[in-house]
Formats: structure tokens, sequence, C-alpha cells
């Protein structure tokens, strides 16, 4: 038996991945601006930085975690692409940089080209949108450590900007404003506790519960917002001392992260909940400190600006297309309380 043969007779299948990369291709090279460096099959990706007069490089990695299980559920996959960049371009943005650069894993027991050439297709658009060039990535085929039908998705994304405009939390003060912005549903997080709430009801992702305006699939697999646009938009018209991303561990565990050491007074009364959190909840029956320590709940990025920017900081995000609200205070005693107004 062949080299090749054996190889494939044991799972790899060298022919699946070239396949997969050739239909890839072409997606990937419309991401590709002046900046990026040579073409596509090298060992790395080269990006130019000139243009930078003090450079500070910003990088994140990330994954879509257990949202792919409903995708392979439904049968739908297209949407995992953009969720991953979006997600990983967010983090990015928090501490002042563009981004800029991306790169992929996809990880499978067995590769199906079609498939990884979708989720791929939607990488490079969700990139071309926001101006990052995808300029490299990993296809890997491991039976063995990846069950039949399973796969893992993962994102790195490379950001920059000048040293002078990075942002850390440390000009944050108490009294300062919190900005919310709205998240589109679910994003990436939390899925390991939604999907059981759907298990445990007896329903299927076909399904259109009472409270929801769509089947649950199309619900969950609703793509993780990006926030480019508003973010650039609200740092060119008032004073953003800190930013934060709201992934895994909701408000409690992620905008601390922004506030400089100080803590924050929200009002989840003035901020709108997507439906889908209200199914959660009420057919899950999980309760209120459960959800929001798991769930965005409606607000996926967060900026702290000055109390007197506030109106106009609501105004510009809102103006760049995204529903904002004013949903709290920097407070002097660190943690995150939830409060009535």
């Amino acid at each position: 038996m062949s080299g090749g043969g054996a190889y494939e007779a044991s799972g790899v299948s060298i022919e699946r991945g070239e396949h997969a990369a050739r239909m890839m291709r072409t997606a990937v090279e419309r991401t590709h601006g002046p900046r990026v460096l040579g073409g596509t099959g090298g060992f790395a990706g080269l990006y130019d930085l000139s243009g930078y007069r003090e450079p500070v490089l910003a990088s994140t990695v990330d994954g879509v975690g257990t949202k792919v299980l409903v995708a392979r559920t439904v049968g739908r996959y297209r949407s995992l692409g953009a969720d991953v960049v979006n997600h990983c371009a967010n983090d990015v943005l928090t501490v002042g940089a563009r981004p800029l650069l991306f790169l992929d894993y996809l990880g499978t027991g067995r590769l199906e080209p079609e498939a990884a050439a979708e989720v791929v297709g939607a990488m490079a658009e969700a990139c071309a949108a926001l101006g990052v060039a995808l300029v490299g990535g990993e296809t890997a085929e491991m039976p063995g450590l990846y069950a039949a039908g399973d796969f893992e998705i993962v994102g790195m994304c490379v950001g920059a900007c000048e040293r002078g405009e990075v942002v850390t939390g440390e000009g944050v003060r108490p009294g300062d404003a919190v900005i919310g912005l709205a998240s589109s549903g679910l994003h990436t997080n939390g899925y390991t506790l939604a999907r059981r709430v759907v298990e445990e009801a007896g329903l299927s992702y076909d399904d259109t519960p009472e409270g929801l305006d769509r089947p649950l699939g199309e619900v969950y697999l609703e793509p993780h917002r990006p926030y480019l646009r508003e973010v650039e938009a609200l740092r060119s018209e008032v004073e953003v001392r800190g930013m934060a991303h709201i992934t895994g561990g909701g408000l409690p565990g992620n905008l601390p992260r922004a506030l400089g050491g100080f803590g924050v007074e929200l009002d989840p009364s003035s901020w709108e909940e997507p439906p889908v959190f209200g199914f959660i909840r009420d057919r899950g029956g999980i309760p209120e400190e459960e959800m929001r320590r798991v769930f965005n709940l409606g607000v996926g990025f967060c900026a702290v600006v000055p109390a007197r920017q506030a109106e106009r900081a609501v105004g510009v995000v809102r103006e760049a297309g995204c529903a904002a609200w004013h949903i709290g205070t920097v407070v002097g005693e660190r943690g995150v309380r939830f409060v009535s107004t």
C-alpha cells in the first residue's frame, strides 16, 4: 500500500485538505489589500505596518464554543465564520487598537471541503466588511482526537494603534457614564446552558416558542455583532476612557476590566433585552444572578465616557446604526451592582 493510501486509510485525506484549500483561496485573497505582502500558501502571513509612528500591537484568540453543536444540529455552519471574526475583532477594539489581520483554525475528525469552505468564506466576508485581512489559517483533520461529525473553530486577530491611543481604563473616574451597545442576541457565549434549556424543554431547533418570532435554530445562530464602526465613531466624537467586550462572564465578569479599579452601578431597566434571554430564563428556571453571570442580556459592548458626554455618546452610537443606552455610573467601591432607579 502506498504511503498516501495508508494515511487515507487511517482517516486523513491529503486530497480533501488540498481541495478545501483551493475552494477557500479566492475568498481569502479578496480580503488582502496593499499592506498584505506576498500571496497565500506560505508558512506565515506578512503585513506592512508603515505609517505608524509608535505602533503597538494588540492580539487576541478565541473560539465559538459549543455554538458549533447548534450549527451541526441545524445543518447551517455559515454564521460561525462571522462569529469568530467579530468576536476577536471586538476584543482588539477594547484596548484602542484597530483590527488589521486575522488567522483561523478549523479542526475536525473528517474534513468536509464544502462545509469548511463555507465557514472560511463567511470569515472572509466578515473580514472584508471590517477591512481586516485574512492572512492565513490551519485546517486540520484529526480522527481519534475529534469524533465523527465534531469540529472546532478558533480565530486569532491582531490589531495596532499608536502608543498614545491605547485605552487602559486608567483615566476612568467615579461619576463617569457607562454606555451599553446592543448585542444581537447570545453572540458566542453561554451555549452549553442555552442548549440544555432547549433539550430539557423537549424542543427542537425548528420550533418557535411563544415570545420568539423565528425558529430557535435561527435565533441561536444569530451572528455575533461587530462594533468597529460604532467604536470608531464614538472615539472620534467623545473621550472614551475604558471599553469592555461583554462575552463569557456577562457584565459582572467583563465590565470591571474597563473600570481602572473602580466599580459600577447598572440599571437593568435602562436597556432592551432580546427575547431569547426571556425564553432561556423562563423555560430553564434560571436565577437572575446566573443569567447575569452567563449571558450578555442584550449589552454586547460597553464604553466608559465622562458623564457630561453620555448623551452625545449614545447619540453617536445610534447614528452609527446600533442601539445604545446610558446603562450605569462608575462608583468608588469595586464590583458590579445592579440597581433600580
